[in-house]
């Protein structure tokens, strides 16, 4: 067994700092575990004798079972104390979500729960941090009430964050846009379990299919190269580096007490290890939606198809200048496609549909180009203000990747709510939609290139 297995899949947790105050993390934390953990969960709290339905122990040591997790959120002068405890009574591993250490100079503090720790043969993540959400086991040690911040549903990206706040807004938005998580974890200061171990372990996670990391700075470079690419290989890895300037670098330390490198030696270190580079957060997460959602493609040809002229030129200019292909469709399929579409609509790349196409106008014309071998990929864009277009367009984009799932498509559209209402449904729908075509493109392009590293794609 994995000594992180104890973190992300322990069968018992302690909830060290338990609080019948709402507002407190220590209440936050263990309505956590009561609302969603399937295992036993030990609240304690020396002056409190029940919480939330549960019998409320004094220490850890007078817990009657065995402990896999302890969650530690008291005081940072009372978690060396606390981590001793637990060592005492065979617990395997801790989050420490309490801050005061190496990130305001107290490092002999943080040495010492390190060293009673390691005396026990304990697993730590943090201190300084909000620790660890899985929704395949339910631990969730974020300190953050649901009602400000919602939990994502259940999916196959995992998040490493070396930032908790980062993390806390990335969790929201995902919740938000109806992109599913397997695994979060917020370092923090990691005295023990940092992001090497992390990406080794999520490496091998059978419930992730795409590792997501914000890192501000590392303390083994050539370990960070070499198990990025051992996971590469495997999976892929969207990075975004935080401290790129001189003035962030320098908040960096008193953030994590982490020391951050120059950001062109990290990317270019990202780069050359397969991973990819992600320069901001809104790419973090286009990047991270495409790779979770469709398959990997075997060329650089792109079809274009559109309800909006304008869109499709601007797509084609996307696709040129990010140093892709067009498709060129065999005579056969431009035949077909020429069969259903009306004389005053384009049968091209782009192929333009115009404004009062329906979805059985793009379902038959999205079949006709998915089959065609000459089309390793395909960008749809789509007008919802048109009367034309009914929500039954989803079902067909559904219906079409279901049938196609070697062929990914990716769809831009832009609008107001009604067009953002359709666009979590598609999201909802594992169907990768961006509110750009250079965002759509960026994004195709990071699935070409990281299928050119895989060997999928032949270099030109």
């Amino acid at each position: 067994m994995n000594s992180l297995d104890y973190i992300f899949k322990p069968k018992s947790v302690a909830v060290i700092g338990a609080s019948r105050e709402p507002r407190k993390f220590g209440h936050i934390i263990l309505e956590n575990f009561v609302r969603g953990f399937v295992g036993r969960i030990y609240p304690v709290n020396p002056g409190v004798d029940e919480l939330m339905g549960l019998r409320c122990y004094k220490s850890i040591l007078d817990v009657p079972d065995t402990v896999d997790l302890a969650v530690i959120i008291i005081p940072a002068g009372y978690v060396e104390q606390a981590i001793s405890e637990c060592g005492r009574k065979g617990v395997k591993a801790a989050v420490i979500i309490s801050g005061g250490f190496s990130e305001i100079g107290e490092c002999e503090r943080e040495a010492g729960i390190m060293e009673t720790a390691e005396k026990y043969g304990m697993r730590l993540v943090g201190p300084n941090c909000i620790g660890v959400f899985d929704t395949y086991s339910h631990v969730d040690t974020m300190f953050s009430p649901v009602y400000r911040q919602d939990r994502p549903s259940r999916g196959n990206i995992s998040f490493i964050s070396q930032s908790g706040a980062y993390g806390t807004a990335i969790m929201d938005k995902a919740a938000a846009d109806n992109m599913g998580i397997s695994k979060f974890v917020s370092i923090g200061n990691r005295v023990d379990v940092d992001e090497i171990e992390l990406l080794r372990y999520l490496g091998g996670d059978q419930n992730t299919d795409v590792v997501v990391l914000y890192l501000e700075g590392t303390k083994d470079g050539r370990g960070l190269f070499k198990v990025l690419k051992e996971v590469t290989k495997k999976k892929p890895v969207v990075a975004m580096k935080g401290g790129r300037t001189g003035e962030g670098s320098n908040a960096t330390l008193s953030h994590t007490a982490s020391l951050a490198g120059s950001s062109e030696v990290f990317n270019g270190m990202f780069r050359q290890a397969g991973v990819i580079v992600a320069e901001n957060s809104e790419e973090l997460f286009d990047l991270a939606r495409a790779f979770s959602y469709v398959s990997l493609p075997r060329g650089r040809r792109i079809q274009v198809v559109t309800n909006a002229g304008g869109f499709g030129v601007m797509s084609t200019d996307e696709i040129i200048e990010n140093e892709l292909e067009m498709a060129e469709l065999s005579e056969e399929t431009l035949r077909r496609v020429k069969e259903v579409i009306p004389p005053y609509a384009v049968a091209k790349n782009p192929i333009d549909l115009v404004g009062d196409a329906d979805s059985s106008r793009y379902e038959q014309v999205l079949k006709h180009v998915m089959a065609d071998d000459n089309v390793d990929a395909v960008f749809v864009v789509m007008l919802l203000q048109l009367s034309s277009l009914e929500s039954d367009i989803v079902d067909v984009l559904i219906s079409v990747g279901t049938e196609f799932p070697n062929t990914p498509l990716l769809v831009c559209t832009t609008g107001g709510e009604f067009t953002r209402v359709h666009t979590r449904m598609m999201e909802k729908m594992s169907i990768p939609t961006y509110p750009t075509p250079s965002r759509g493109i960026r994004a195709m392009k990071a699935l070409i290139e990281y299928a050119g590293y895989r060997g999928y794609i032949k270099t030109r």
